[in-house]
């Protein structure tokens, strides 16, 4: 069998991490692979493609309405646009100047993660002004939230924690959407990977959030393809300013009328489909069976395979589990107590020059194994490597 990997000299990675986007997100499913091979030998209208899978992502996630994006940072740019701009045209060709339009996105400090702009960059890109609330240390204050809002407020930006109830230092969802919905103004929600267990999927729509983005890597689909679902109005408002609103012409068939500034952000019939399908899957698969129990197998076989080797300590990884996974990882931790968080992070580099190339985590002194993305036997060559370093 033709290997493009070999011809083009890549070395090929075990993906001991996580669905990462710098690895290519995560592994397609058969059944995903036949449904876009099956698009791909058919065309249609990508609008009505685009409403019909609209329509069965929204019924999976209890919302009013749903639009596919090429990923979540997609729809987060999107929904951003929508919130500003509406279904205005003139105001819509106008993105990302967004002077004299409401225009200012309140974001919790606390919620900017460890990279600050990131991800809620992409509020930016449509020409948002993000307005920062709250304090890095104490947190954010309800009160605080309340005075920030004001005439030029379009939205307000939530990002999901890994783990949605572990915060204490942040302004709960459910209150955020309360206070922004006494005003009038629309929640915006970045739940990328919130996508296990599978409830997440609707919870954030059932809360009474108006715009909730996800990406589709995180249900076993394509690593640029992701969706955004909520209230109908504003997801109508979002397709308007996607790629498709200013091909199609949208809701009224006008093509061009919709100068959007989501033009770059295409996506083809392959990828609607395959989301779909994936979501699908996603929603009615045993996750414990095919899952769950593989990724402790190989755990237990990397344990066995290492557990002679001196100066380390084995350990499950990670260390808090919601429903038996925690958030997309499950795995082993090789705790290095004589080692500096410096020297791990060194067997962490060495390792992912290695042929093939492990990635694994670099966690203070200790290295991480995720072992549910690893295919069967993988664990045996993350074994052999980290035998070859010590």
């Amino acid at each position: 069998m033709r290997s493009m990997y070999k011809e083009l000299g890549v070395r090929r990675v075990i993906n001991g991490q996580f669905p990462v986007t710098r690895l290519g997100g995560s592994v397609l499913p058969q059944e995903v692979l036949d449904a876009m091979v099956e698009a791909n030998l058919n065309w249609c209208s990508m609008w009505e493609l685009e409403e019909k899978a609209g329509d069965a992502i929204a019924k999976i996630c209890g919302a009013e309405a749903a639009h596919l994006t090429s990923g979540a940072y997609a729809a987060l740019v999107l929904s951003a646009a929508a919130c500003m701009a509406g279904k205005d045209p003139e105001k819509m060709r106008r993105l990302p100047d967004s002077a004299g339009m409401r225009n200012e996105i309140l974001i919790q400090r606390n919620l900017r993660g460890a990279e600050p702009g990131m991800y809620d960059r992409s509020m930016e890109v449509a020409g948002g002004k993000l307005v920062e609330v709250g304090d890095e240390k104490r947190g954010a204050r309800e009160a605080e939230l309340e005075a920030a809002i004001g005439e030029k407020t379009a939205a307000i930006h939530f990002m999901v924690p890994d783990f949605p109830d572990s915060r204490t230092d942040i302004i709960p969802l459910q209150r955020v959407i309360e206070i922004g919905h006494k005003r009038g103004i629309p929640i915006i929600v970045d739940a990328a990977g919130q996508t296990y267990p599978t409830e997440l999927l609707t919870r954030f729509t059932q809360m009474g959030a108006d715009l909730v983005c996800y990406a589709a890597k995180y249900v076993h689909g394509d690593n640029s393809a992701g969706w955004v679902c909520g209230k109908k109005d504003l997801v109508e408002a979002v397709a308007l300013h996607s790629f498709i609103g200013q091909e199609a012409g949208g809701y009224q068939p006008r093509a061009g009328r919709y100068k959007s500034v989501g033009r770059g952000y295409k996506l083809d019939r392959l990828q609607v489909v395959g989301t779909v399908v994936a979501l699908q899957r996603w929603m009615t698969m045993d996750h414990h069976r095919l899952r769950i129990e593989p990724a402790l197998k190989r755990a237990e076989n990397l344990r066995n395979l290492l557990n002679d080797l001196s100066g380390i300590e084995l350990s499950a990884f990670p260390d808090r589990l919601v429903e038996g996974i925690g958030y997309h990882r499950l795995g082993l931790r090789l705790i290095f107590p004589n080692r500096t968080a410096a020297d791990v992070t060194g067997l962490q580099d060495k390792l992912r020059e290695m042929d093939p190339s492990v990635w694994v985590y670099a966690l203070g002194n200790s290295l991480a194994v995720n072992c549910l993305l690893l295919a069967d036997g993988d664990e045996r060559l993350v074994a052999e490597s980290i035998r070859k370093l010590l």
